[in-house]
């Protein structure tokens, strides 16, 4: 298990690395973005029950899609830290949790716009509704805790917080099928779209997890740099003290 995870770190490490020394990355995800907003309003189709309100699907699914993989980053680094203790693997996990915290608010605020639509109601206590709400407020707390600790207690508490409310990931995922719900399809059902549809939230979701890679490493290097700076500034005062 450690070697696997090790195996991961070392990848993601790598695509790090290239992230940092190719500026062209950035320019592309801001075009893909562009291009997901043309295609959901120039390309795909109207859903034929739902209208225009359907076009917060290609939004809303995506960065749900999309948060998986965030928490599933900050899990493994999470992990990581517990077995090696390096305090790099706690700046990654801490970088991963924070962008897939903004894309958990994204599938928050899109989803009640859609069900006031859908159900005629802005919120209902439905299964994956309130798992992702419980999800959301894991790693609110997972941010509040990083900022009332100290440095030791801070990156282990935190990477047990970011372990522990993983697990709801799977919850979130497979809600319609652990709970008999009517109001989100469930897991396998079989749903007739449009090939424009498709083809359109397919890009979208891969627009959005690009984006999520250039963030993710975007924070991290914010992060190292803050932690170089309090490094100094702390040395700097203990030789002027």
């Amino acid at each position: 298990m450690g070697k696997g995870m090790t195996t991961i770190s070392s990848t993601l490490s790598k695509l790090g690395q290239w992230l940092y020394r190719t500026s062209v990355v950035y320019p592309i995800a801001s075009i893909l973005i562009f291009l997901s907003i043309c295609l959901i309003f120039g390309y795909a189709e109207v859903e034929r029950t739902m209208l225009e309100v359907q076009k917060i699907f290609f939004f809303h699914v995506s960065a749900a899609m999309t948060l998986y993989v965030a928490f599933f980053v900050n899990f493994i680094f999470s992990l990581l830290y517990l077995i090696k203790r390096k305090p790099d693997y706690d700046l990654r996990a801490a970088a991963a949790a924070e962008i897939g915290l903004v894309f958990c608010t994204i599938v928050l605020l899109s989803g009640p716009i859609w069900a006031k639509y859908a159900w005629n109601t802005w919120w209902t206590w439905e299964a994956r509704l309130t798992s992702t709400l419980v999800l959301w407020l894991m790693y609110i707390s997972y941010f509040i805790l990083r900022s009332a600790l100290l440095d030791d207690k801070k990156r282990i508490f935190s990477a047990v917080i970011g372990i522990i409310a993983f697990l709801d990931v799977p919850i979130v995922h497979f809600a319609t099928k652990l709970w008999e719900e009517k109001s989100h399809p469930k897991r396998g059902a079989k749903v007739d779209v449009e090939p424009t549809i498709l083809h359109t939230w397919i890009f979208v979701l891969i627009a959005f997890i690009i984006l999520f890679a250039v963030l993710f490493f975007l924070q991290y290097k914010i992060s190292k740099t803050n932690e170089r700076y309090d490094i100094i500034r702390r040395k700097y005062l203990e030789e002027t003290s």
